[in-house]
């Protein structure tokens, strides 16, 4: 007798995920940017399913760091530009303490598998800056973070760090570096530090990036508006709902390995 095949997910929870995955390829893809209200009514609407299902996808999404819930307000994208530099500065300090850390234990676990995930994404992001594709960039430095903090095995650090790499990330539309650290010549030095398995090279090169980035955050007017943040002419950090979600349609959700195409031209996020 064959052996027998588990149950499929329930529809609800089916529904839920494909949900998160296209909010969560919007907001990295930077089509829903920083600041944006998302109203549950309106992306229910324009999916044609329940409000539920979004509900449920945007509580994944602030346990993620994407998404602000406010009571009585709803659901906002984190905008945190340059007023928010004391801030900004919390998070990448955060980081500067645990990412060393994974990079240590990622030279220390990981699999063939696992070194070849890296691999692609450093070939990708220093294609893409080749290329003048920023958008592109920004998508294999984000991968890069997860495929090395996952390298950790470390299911409490991963729980930790993703929420404060993604809220970077976001920063770093709202923000920009005048004299900015390059960041993809340290991530093949900690990448070759890993497949080495010499965890303290690798834990030391992450701490030495990220001690550069918080010296360039904290040097005097090196910190300003994004040419993004400045177009879009916001007060209080807050912009309605935009069309984009009007036109939301679960079709366009990409398989998780691929990603969305790629966006505009935008300001780079940093490390």
């Amino acid at each position: 007798m064959p052996p027998s095949r588990p149950p499929p997910p329930p529809l609800a929870l089916t529904l839920e995920k494909r949900v998160f995955d296209l909010l969560n390829a919007e907001i990295l893809g930077l089509r829903l940017g920083p600041g944006e209200h998302i109203v549950t009514e309106a992306v229910a609407e324009a999916l044609g399913v329940s409000r539920l299902p979004v509900r449920e996808a945007l509580r994944s999404l602030a346990g993620r760091g994407l998404i602000d819930m406010h009571a009585h307000r709803g659901a906002f994208i984190p905008r945190l530009g340059p007023e928010d530099l004391d801030r900004i500065v919390e998070t990448v300090e955060a980081r500067a303490r645990l990412e060393p850390w994974a990079a240590e234990r990622a030279a220390e676990h990981h699999d063939a598998d696992q070194l070849a995930k890296l691999d692609r994404t450093l070939e990708q992001g220093f294609d893409a800056l080749a290329r003048g594709a920023r958008p592109d960039a920004n998508r294999a430095h984000r991968e890069f973070l997860r495929v090395l903090t996952l390298m950790s095995g470390h299911a409490t650090l991963i729980e930790v760090l993703e929420p404060l790499q993604y809220r970077t990330m976001l920063a770093f539309v709202s923000i920009v570096m005048t004299a900015e650290p390059e960041g993809w010549a340290s991530h093949r030095v900690v990448r070759d530090a890993v497949a080495d398995r010499d965890g303290a090279a690798a834990s030391a090169e992450m701490g030495r990036h990220l001690a550069e980035v918080l010296d360039a955050l904290r040097r005097p007017g090196n910190v300003v508006p994004s040419a993004m943040d400045r177009a879009a002419g916001r007060k209080g950090g807050r912009r309605p709902a935009s069309h984009r979600i009007k036109a939301l349609r679960l079709a366009e959700q990409d398989a998780a390995d691929g990603g969305p195409p790629s966006p505009p031209a935008r300001p780079a996020p940093g490390p």
